[in-house]
Protein backbone atom coordinates (compact mmCIF):
# COMPACT_ATOMS: atom_id res chain seq x y z
CA UNK A 1 0.00 0.00 0.00
CA UNK A 2 1.29 3.41 -1.17
CA UNK A 3 1.65 6.50 1.25
CA UNK A 4 -0.73 8.46 -0.56
CA UNK A 5 -3.31 5.68 0.20
CA UNK A 6 -2.73 4.97 3.72
CA UNK A 7 -3.23 8.90 4.17
CA UNK A 8 -6.44 8.69 2.76
CA UNK A 9 -7.94 5.34 3.71
CA UNK A 10 -10.92 5.51 5.69
CA UNK A 11 -11.22 4.37 9.39
CA UNK A 12 -11.98 0.79 9.63
CA UNK A 13 -13.81 1.90 12.70
CA UNK A 14 -14.80 5.71 14.38
CA UNK A 15 -16.61 6.34 17.18
CA UNK A 16 -17.11 9.39 18.91
CA UNK A 17 -17.77 9.53 22.75
CA UNK A 18 -20.07 12.27 23.21
CA UNK A 19 -22.74 12.68 26.01
CA UNK A 20 -26.05 11.34 25.15
CA UNK A 21 -28.68 13.57 23.49
CA UNK A 22 -30.69 13.16 26.13
CA UNK A 23 -28.49 14.79 28.72
CA UNK A 24 -28.54 18.62 26.19
CA UNK A 25 -32.23 19.74 27.11
CA UNK A 26 -31.51 19.02 31.01
CA UNK A 27 -28.38 21.05 30.95
CA UNK A 28 -29.81 23.78 28.74
CA UNK A 29 -33.19 23.94 31.00
CA UNK A 30 -30.44 24.37 34.49
CA UNK A 31 -28.72 27.11 32.54
CA UNK A 32 -32.06 29.18 31.82
CA UNK A 33 -33.22 28.30 35.19
CA UNK A 34 -30.25 29.40 36.52
CA UNK A 35 -29.59 32.66 34.29
CA UNK A 36 -33.69 33.52 35.26
CA UNK A 37 -33.07 32.75 38.81
CA UNK A 38 -30.02 34.55 39.44
CA UNK A 39 -30.14 37.61 37.22
CA UNK A 40 -33.86 38.47 37.89
CA UNK A 41 -34.61 41.92 38.84
CA UNK A 42 -30.81 43.23 37.43
CA UNK A 43 -30.22 44.68 34.30
CA UNK A 44 -28.60 43.24 31.59
CA UNK A 45 -25.15 44.64 32.88
CA UNK A 46 -25.78 41.44 35.66
CA UNK A 47 -27.53 39.58 33.25
CA UNK A 48 -25.30 38.89 30.55
CA UNK A 49 -22.37 37.76 32.42
CA UNK A 50 -24.42 35.14 34.78
CA UNK A 51 -25.62 33.70 31.38
CA UNK A 52 -21.71 33.43 29.92
CA UNK A 53 -20.86 32.17 33.25
CA UNK A 54 -23.49 29.51 33.50
CA UNK A 55 -23.55 28.63 29.68
CA UNK A 56 -19.65 28.18 30.39
CA UNK A 57 -19.81 26.21 33.65
CA UNK A 58 -22.46 24.02 31.84
CA UNK A 59 -21.98 23.65 28.12
CA UNK A 60 -18.77 23.64 27.31
CA UNK A 61 -17.75 20.65 28.97
CA UNK A 62 -20.27 18.64 27.52
CA UNK A 63 -19.06 20.08 24.24
CA UNK A 64 -15.50 19.31 25.05
CA UNK A 65 -16.36 15.31 26.35
CA UNK A 66 -17.49 15.05 22.80
CA UNK A 67 -13.85 15.58 21.63
CA UNK A 68 -12.60 12.35 22.37
CA UNK A 69 -12.75 9.89 19.53
CA UNK A 70 -12.23 5.92 19.00
CA UNK A 71 -10.72 5.65 15.62
CA UNK A 72 -8.90 2.32 13.96
CA UNK A 73 -7.07 3.51 11.03
CA UNK A 74 -3.95 2.29 9.00
CA UNK A 75 -2.56 -0.42 11.73
CA UNK A 76 -2.67 2.12 14.51
CA UNK A 77 -5.83 2.67 17.31
CA UNK A 78 -6.17 6.29 18.29
CA UNK A 79 -8.21 6.89 21.59
CA UNK A 80 -8.39 9.91 23.31
CA UNK A 81 -5.34 11.80 21.87
CA UNK A 82 -2.96 8.73 22.49
CA UNK A 83 -1.88 5.96 19.49
CA UNK A 84 -0.84 2.45 20.07
CA UNK A 85 0.19 0.32 17.32
CA UNK A 86 -2.44 -2.50 16.76
CA UNK A 87 0.81 -4.46 16.47
CA UNK A 88 1.30 -4.27 20.37
CA UNK A 89 -1.95 -5.61 21.16
CA UNK A 90 -1.81 -9.35 22.40
CA UNK A 91 -5.80 -9.81 23.02
CA UNK A 92 -8.61 -8.00 22.24
CA UNK A 93 -11.90 -8.67 24.79
CA UNK A 94 -15.14 -6.70 24.49
CA UNK A 95 -16.73 -5.81 28.11
CA UNK A 96 -20.04 -5.31 29.23
CA UNK A 97 -20.89 -3.20 31.56
CA UNK A 98 -20.47 -5.22 35.00
CA UNK A 99 -16.85 -6.39 33.70
CA UNK A 100 -16.08 -2.87 32.71
CA UNK A 101 -17.21 -1.63 36.33
CA UNK A 102 -14.72 -4.41 37.50
CA UNK A 103 -12.13 -3.10 35.45
CA UNK A 104 -12.38 0.13 36.53
CA UNK A 105 -12.90 -0.67 40.51
CA UNK A 106 -11.99 -3.50 42.02
CA UNK A 107 -10.00 -5.49 39.31
CA UNK A 108 -8.36 -2.41 37.99
CA UNK A 109 -4.51 -2.37 37.58
CA UNK A 110 -3.38 1.32 38.70
CA UNK A 111 -0.79 1.25 35.49
CA UNK A 112 -3.64 0.66 33.04
CA UNK A 113 -4.01 3.37 30.39
CA UNK A 114 -8.18 4.19 30.61
CA UNK A 115 -9.83 6.15 27.77
CA UNK A 116 -13.55 6.05 29.58
CA UNK A 117 -16.48 7.60 29.76
CA UNK A 118 -18.85 7.04 32.67
CA UNK A 119 -21.79 7.06 30.94
CA UNK A 120 -20.98 4.52 28.17
CA UNK A 121 -21.16 1.06 30.01
CA UNK A 122 -19.33 -1.08 28.22
CA UNK A 123 -15.61 -0.90 26.80
CA UNK A 124 -12.72 -3.10 25.12
CA UNK A 125 -9.88 -4.29 26.83
CA UNK A 126 -6.23 -4.39 25.16
CA UNK A 127 -3.75 -6.41 26.58
CA UNK A 128 -0.26 -4.84 25.40
CA UNK A 129 2.89 -7.56 24.55
CA UNK A 130 4.93 -5.17 26.87
CA UNK A 131 3.09 -5.17 29.83
CA UNK A 132 5.48 -2.64 31.28
CA UNK A 133 4.84 0.13 32.14
CA UNK A 134 1.10 -0.15 30.77
CA UNK A 135 -0.93 -3.37 31.24
CA UNK A 136 -3.42 -3.28 29.49
CA UNK A 137 -5.82 -0.36 27.89
CA UNK A 138 -9.88 0.34 28.67
CA UNK A 139 -11.39 1.98 25.88
CA UNK A 140 -15.07 3.12 26.58
CA UNK A 141 -17.51 2.37 23.46
CA UNK A 142 -21.18 1.87 22.94
CA UNK A 143 -19.86 -0.82 20.30
CA UNK A 144 -17.43 -2.80 21.59
CA UNK A 145 -18.16 -6.02 19.16
CA UNK A 146 -17.45 -3.90 16.30
CA UNK A 147 -14.02 -2.05 17.97
CA UNK A 148 -12.72 -5.66 19.33
CA UNK A 149 -13.21 -6.66 15.32
CA UNK A 150 -12.09 -3.63 13.92
CA UNK A 151 -8.73 -4.00 16.04
CA UNK A 152 -8.82 -8.12 15.07
CA UNK A 153 -8.92 -7.05 11.53
CA UNK A 154 -6.06 -4.41 11.40
CA UNK A 155 -3.91 -6.79 13.39
CA UNK A 156 -4.22 -9.20 10.72
CA UNK A 157 -4.27 -7.19 7.79
CA UNK A 158 -0.96 -5.58 9.02
CA UNK A 159 0.83 -9.17 9.82
CA UNK A 160 -0.71 -10.07 6.17
CA UNK A 161 1.34 -6.88 4.87
CA UNK A 162 4.77 -7.60 6.85
CA UNK A 163 5.20 -11.35 5.57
Amino acid sequence: MGTSESLTAAPSYDERLSVPWSWWPVVLAIVALGVLEIASGFTYVVFVPVAVFLVGFFVVPLVLSARIRIRVRDGVLSAGGEELPVTTITSVQPLDREQTRLRLGPQADPAAHLVVRGWIGPSVMLRLSNPNPVPYWVVSSRRPQELAQAIKSARARTRANRS
